[in-house]
């Protein structure tokens, strides 16, 4: 069974010098119709990369393994420590002008969910929207494969999603291309966040499969979803929390979610290699605030139970509003559903819609046999996922 662990800190990088880097972030996010007169359907994929060797690596093997690799453009956040990343930065990239980039010190760094919305300012317009974690592996043809599996999708709104089977440094990659499933595993008892798991599927499919769940390290979907559903700023050094915030909030908004027939990518599970954004400190326990915020999005405490942002908080969100909409209301309570905004539920379904799709009860942290499942019966699953899939390093 594959499930996302949280990033401990690991040792530094030998250091190297390197030159003063300047820091680019935006303040809003541009948006752009997804409609478009191109007949070609081109890919936005968006990487948030903190001081990790391998984001080279899984940028040229995404150009070299494209059947179209002119169609695809990556927008890139590069967290790095400019003292001792030198030799990272230093990797040549495939298809350079293609690739779109946020420089930022790591020291500046808030989290993958702060990240990904700075990343989706880099979007100019492409038809579909890939994201994924900044060490990866791609099968041959992986864009086609994509597209095609999306258009086989039952729903109006579909996002292809799973925790992906894993390979192995330097490039150990399995020869399993049957997907995996996610589904729900435990309530954590600390900080209230459900954790995921992802299951091995007996086969591969002729058909997309209903996914409960969604993940945050892969999701291909049409790109009209960063319109309707942005990333929310606010959820700074947040890692537990992201996927189901971002679940619930996607499903509400008419978003459905789907296993792919075949596992179209690789994940690398093990981060022994690199460091974390856990090695910054949260002086200010932003952490703690997008708890909060997650909990009472989910409606686990009650709405004043949140308490107000911190100044740095505050003004630390060079990253927005975004053109989409306020981000808070004027008291500065960013957990108060009523103050969410975009970043809260959509209108066209309900939380509780979604806790009885799913068989999750958030409130009483409790989950049902459809959620441990992933919605299949147990002979959908392989029965030795533990020999296929890379192991993890738990916290």
């Amino acid at each position: 069974v594959l499930f996302r662990s949280s990033p401990s800190p690991s040792p530094s990088l030998s250091p190297s010098p390197s030159p003063s880097v300047s820091v680019s972030v935006p303040v809003s996010m541009s948006v752009f119709s997804s409609a478009s007169s191109i007949s070609t359907e081109r890919i936005f994929v968006s990487i948030p990369s903190y001081r990790d060797s391998e984001c080279h690596v899984t940028i040229n093997d995404l150009f070299a393994k494209a059947k179209h690799p002119e169609r695809v453009f990556v927008g890139v956040c590069w967290q790095f420590d400019p003292e001792e990343d030198q030799a990272i930065r230093s990797i040549p990239i495939q298809n350079s002008a293609q690739v779109r980039v946020l420089d930022i010190p790591a020291e500046a760094a808030k989290g993958p969910c702060w990240a990904r919305h700075l990343i989706q300012s880099l979007w100019e317009g492409e038809e579909y929207y890939l994201q994924i974690d900044s060490h990866m592996r791609f099968r041959e043809n992986w864009d086609v494969m994509l597209i095609q599996d999306l258009k086989l999708c039952n729903s109006p709104k579909p996002i292809l999603t799973s925790y992906p089977v894993g390979y192995e440094l330097p490039n150990k990659i399995p020869s399993e291309t049957r997907s995996s499933l996610l589904c729900a595993r435990n309530f954590d008892t600390k900080d209230g966040m459900l954790r995921i798991s992802g299951k091995l599927l007996a086969s591969t499919q002729r058909e997309p499969i209903r996914s409960l769940f969604w993940a945050s390290g892969f999701s291909f979907s049409d790109s009209r979803v960063i319109q309707e559903v942005p990333y929310d700023p606010f959820l700074k050094f947040l890692f537990f929390g992201e996927e189901m915030s971002m679940a619930v909030r996607l499903y509400t908004n008419g978003w459905d979610f789907f296993a792919p027939r075949e596992n179209v990518l690789y994940h690398l599970w093990s981060r022994a290699y690199r460091p974390t954004f856990r090695q910054l400190r949260d002086v200010n326990g932003l952490e703690v605030v997008s708890q909060k915020r997650v909990r009472t999005l989910l409606q686990q405490e009650p709405i004043h139970a949140i308490e107000s942002v911190t100044h740095e908080s505050q003004t630390d969100s060079k990253v927005g509003p975004s053109s989409t909409g306020s981000i808070i209301g004027s008291r500065g309570e960013p957990g108060d559903p009523q103050l969410l905004g975009v970043y809260g539920l959509g209108t066209a379904r309900t939380l509780q819609q979604y806790e009885e799709m799913s068989g999750v009860n958030f409130r009483n942290r409790s989950l049902d046999v459809r959620a441990l499942q992933g919605g299949q019966s147990p002979q959908a699953f392989n029965d030795f996922a533990l020999s296929l899939l890379a192991k993890m390093v738990q916290f």
